[in-house]
């Protein structure tokens, strides 16, 4: 041996001996100093990535010195870092938009799962399944957290039901946002097609005529409350003929025996269907609306005890049917 590398052998010698170097870095065949981290390469070939922080002064001083006897070259992977974000991608809820001829066709998506009640719980379920086509998930032990022990057949008279039918909706981070149906709309069915449009499902409601049209078997088997909301039902899609004026509503039920119909303009006429509000999807982004403010209200004309009036708004103009000026401006501005 060279009498230059047996000094080496002897001062690397003398130096382990010196320092309390731990006995796993006494096995590193590599190393490098990075920011505040030291990469070792290890005899049998496995690597480590330690912070420098940890080291006692006598490892830091052998890995040191290691990685300047026999460094360890740099790789050319990167690390990338992401930069955290609460956006929520947006969900597609159309999955059907066409117009062939007269005939326009709006169809959204199923719930991921289409429930089957469990006694009068209507309300809560339509809930849930609104929720599911925009995209807003609820787990069946929060389902039944709710609806457990409540009255079969007249849950609402639980507070805790009742509650729940508003919290597990708001309860959702971030809060699903809810279109009501303006008190200004002149044809509901017309704003629920303008929803469709747009991706949002319906929460409707079938008050009492609706069972005339169904089998007597099934109001027989689905008990409901018997006032002025009958049977909670969500609204996901829609045929309209132009030429017509007629068309469809295809309605997602919450019962195993019947899931989904669709429900004719005609037969939904006079008070059977009865539109409640809209869903946006998750991820859409709430545009704020302008106020609508009334400028003018004009006198049309008398009928009976009825005055209709051109009221002429920031946002254009209309009709409106009230008892009295004051009354066609509250119409339109409170949305009365």
């Amino acid at each position: 041996m060279p009498l230059k590398t047996l000094l080496s052998v002897i001062l690397l010698l003398g130096a382990s001996q010196a320092m309390a170097v731990s006995a796993r870095y006494q096995e590193a065949v590599k190393a490098r100093i990075q920011g505040d981290y030291v990469i070792v390469v290890f005899a049998d070939g496995s690597k480590g990535l330690v912070p420098v922080s940890s080291l006692s002064p006598d490892d830091r001083a052998w890995l040191t010195a290691l990685g300047s006897r026999s460094p360890l070259a740099h790789g050319t992977s990167k690390v990338t870092v992401v930069k955290e974000t609460n956006e929520v991608k947006a969900k597609k809820t159309i999955e059907t938009s066409k117009i062939e001829g007269p005939l326009e066709t709006v169809q959204l998506c199923q719930p991921n799962v289409i429930q089957n009640q469990i006694g009068g719980t209507c309300m809560m379920y339509a809930r849930v399944h609104w929720l599911d086509i925009a995209g807003y998930y609820v787990k069946s032990s929060d389902l039944y957290k709710i609806i457990n022990d409540t009255p079969p057949d007249n849950p609402w008279t639980s507070p805790r039901y009742v509650e729940g039918l508003s919290s597990i909706i708001t309860d959702f981070k971030p809060k699903p946002i809810v279109h009501d149906l303006p008190g200004s709309a002149e044809d509901p069915f017309a704003w629920a097609r303008d929803e469709l449009r747009k991706g949002r499902p319906i929460l409707a409601a079938f008050p009492h005529e609706i069972w005339q049209a169904l089998p007597s078997g099934f109001v027989a088997a689905h008990p409901w409350n018997g006032g002025p909301v009958g049977h909670q039902i969500v609204i996901n899609g829609f045929t309209w003929n132009k030429a017509t004026k007629q068309g469809t509503f295809h309605i997602i039920n919450s019962w195993a025996e019947l899931p989904q119909f669709d429900l004719t303009t005609a037969a939904a006429q006079d008070g059977v269907l009865v539109i409640e509000q809209s869903l946006s999807p998750i991820g859409e982004v709430n545009v704020e609306t302008a106020k609508e403010v009334v400028q003018s209200v004009t006198l049309i004309k008398t009928v009976g005890t009825t005055n209709l009036y051109e009221v002429q708004t920031n946002l254009g103009s209309r009709r409106v049917a009230a008892q009295d000026e004051a009354a066609a401006r509250a119409t339109v501005e409170d949305g009365q």
